[in-house]
């Protein structure tokens, strides 16, 4: 009998006579599965995060509604019955530092989970196809959340998400009857019972753990897992009715229209939780971009409690900071100086006596600035004027010539914080910035507060300041408006924090919280009960200012003695209550285009508004489950 190999030529005899006994003894060999491979195209889609911007969104909070009562209701509902079925692979909830991916059915995009999960962290919405599937597991990794909505009568094995079955570590968020769905044991899965956007709501603040899962299947089925950090709420589930609030956005808009400002961000936390939070106007009085509610402001003096304060309360609370030392114990180059006499809690409630401003007017002159940079000047002051890189040294060892009273008294002074951001970085070893991204704003998942803003963000988001004819700096626009911050490259322990209202009042929150976050002891609750009571000097807490100090209008609207917080020149302000577990922030860029605009100021719109906030509250009746 003659044997052919003919049909596999690259096939050796040897191999084919092995071939052949296998067949004839086993039966002829199963085929192996083809494997696909994805299209490059697919994998480069899925692992870009294309069009991304956090919290730019075009709504407030809470979203407009003409049933207010009927949402109310049906959100009550959502939470007694959203359900967590099944927790598998990637566990919840999930951190707010990391994209998130949303896969759904093509034609059905779930919008509201999209501009909801857009409020904690970068979002790459995709329509899904066959492609998805296969090309997911090559793809960039990061939380997977897939939105399913079932209807009876279609099958099992039918569903266009069975395709996703072979990949592990998905978040199946499912709406409509459990008993309809049949997933992988590598998967979790929250149920609910409806499509709505108070479920949509709802089920994105859980899976950030912003919200308590609590609920159950009819067959018993489900794990409970509380809320771990901040969210948002509607007015109503925290007493407040929401009409109320009718009455600050008109004062607000009355600040625009009259040009006491060209635009503004508010954001109100109670409870923890945000419960307004309202973008208004524009950029500039031009109309040209619509303030949003992720945009960033020049919080200038805020940076005294938002940065400096914060950063000296974690070494006070590490034991590398003594409130009663003085500044030469930590800086030996002003000892036998004015400046090296003073205690670091006298720097921190102002009561030094020591000249307001820095000694910056022997650097304006064309050594130090000029109009294109070059090897030695190459900090930039704006877009078309550069600093001499030896001046924030320069400025830094001038401290030690500064005006002085010869006891020391109450005297609001910038001096006093940038002596406290040399010894923070003399005791850490680290920058100011890097000091406080490290230990409070990237714990917090804060990546809308920052220095030197032009090196993270793009300029549509960042809200211009004055026209600057002093320095010749033109508008200034991510550029630190506080010319002494400016000439100290842009990072100073007095101004230079840049923010939006969203992330101020989260950091805020923290010392209504004594120091906890999310679970964690940031800062000792010692520590935060001593810098924020008032201090033995005179009405300011140490490196708060207080309420109780020269605010009596919002006091006997409400506010308790304990509220400290802080202003800022170019129209901020942040204010934290604990009494009241509230927190008030208000942005505006009122020295836009001209620094002498001061009608913000004469109208009092942020004390009005701060007191409008106070009577809204206990004005609803919650009855809430």
């Amino acid at each position: 009998m003659f044997f052919s190999a003919k049909e596999n030529p690259s096939q050796g005899w040897g191999d084919w006579v092995v071939s052949w006994v296998s067949e004839l003894l086993w039966g002829e060999a199963e085929p192996e599965e083809p494997v696909i491979m994805p299209e490059p195209d697919a994998i480069r889609e899925l692992s870009l995060i294309q069009g991304s911007d956090t919290l730019a969104t075009p709504y407030g909070w809470p979203v407009l509604s003409l049933d207010v009562e009927g949402d109310i209701e049906r959100g009550k509902e959502v939470n007694r019955s959203m359900t967590l079925v099944q927790q598998a692979g990637e566990r919840l909830p999930l951190d707010r530092l990391k994209p998130l991916r949303i896969v759904y059915r093509e034609g059905e995009e779930p919008r509201s989970v999209i501009e909801m999960a857009r409020r904690f962290t970068d979002v790459q919405p995709v329509s899904f196809t066959k492609e998805t599937a296969v090309a997911l597991p090559y793809a960039r990794k990061m939380p997977t959340v897939v939105v399913v909505k079932d209807v009876p009568g279609v099958a099992r094995g039918q569903r266009w998400y069975d395709d996703l079955r072979s990949v592990d570590s998905l978040i199946l968020v499912h709406y409509g009857d459990a008993d309809l769905v049949d997933i992988p044991d590598s998967w979790t899965w929250i149920n609910l019972s409806l499509e709505s956007k108070e479920a949509a709501n709802s089920v994105v603040q859980a899976i950030f753990g912003a919200r308590a899962l609590r609920g159950r299947l009819i067959d018993g089925r489900g794990t409970s897992m509380p809320a771990v950090r901040s969210g948002y709420r509607e007015p109503e589930e925290m007493g407040i009715d929401r009409f109320r609030f009718d009455k600050i956005d008109h004062a607000v808009n009355r600040a625009i229209r009259y040009h006491a400002t060209p635009g503004a961000q508010l954001t109100v936390m109670k409870g923890g939780q945000i419960i307004y939070e309202r973008s208004y106007g524009f950029h500039r009085y031009a109309k040209e971009e619509p303030v949003k509610v992720s945009d960033l402001y020049d919080l200038a003096s805020v940076t005294k409690a938002a940065a400096t304060t914060l950063a000296v309360m974690k070494l006070y609370d590490e034991g590398r900071i003594d409130l009663e030392a003085r500044v030469s114990d930590y800086l030996p180059e002003y000892a036998d100086k004015v400046p090296g006499n003073y205690r670091i809690d006298q720097l921190l409630s102002h009561h030094t006596g020591i000249q307001p401003s820095l000694p910056i007017y022997p650097y304006f002159n064309d050594e130090f600035i000029q109009d294109a940079p070059d090897p030695l000047h190459g900090l930039p002051l704006s877009t078309t004027r550069w600093l001499d890189n030896r001046t924030p040294d320069l400025l830094r060892h001038s401290l030690d010539h500064v005006e002085f009273t010869r006891q020391p008294t109450y005297r609001y002074s910038d001096v006093n914080y940038v002596l406290l951001q040399l010894i923070v970085e003399s005791i850490s070893g680290k920058p100011l910035d890097s000091f406080v991204a490290e230990h409070f704003y990237e714990p917090m998942g804060l990546n809308r507060l920052t220095f030197r803003p032009r090196d993270h963000y793009p300029e549509r988001q960042l809200i211009p300041t004055i026209v600057d004819k002093w320095m010749g700096r033109g508008e200034l626009h991510g550029y630190v408006h506080d010319e002494g911050a400016a000439m100290l490259g842009g990072v100073a322990g007095h101004a230079g924090l840049f923010g939006n209202a969203h992330d101020l009042a989260r950091l805020f929150q923290l010392l209504n919280d004594r120091g906890v976050y999310a679970g964690k002891q940031l800062i000792s609750e010692k520590t935060v009960d001593l810098f924020t009571r008032r201090s033995p000097y005179n009405h300011r807490a140490l490196g708060f200012d207080r309420l109780a100090g020269s605010y009596g209008s919002v006091i006997s609207a409400g506010a308790s003695n304990r509220t400290v917080g802080h202003t800022g020149y170019t129209g901020t302000c942040v204010w934290a209550d604990p009494d009241e577990d509230l927190v008030f922030v208000f942005l505006t860029n009122r020295i836009h285009p001209d620094p002498a605009n001061e009608r913000l100021l004469e109208y009092h719109t942020r004390s009005q508004i701060h007191r409008d906030v106070y009577r809204a509250l206990r004005t609803y009746r919650n009855d809430a489950a």
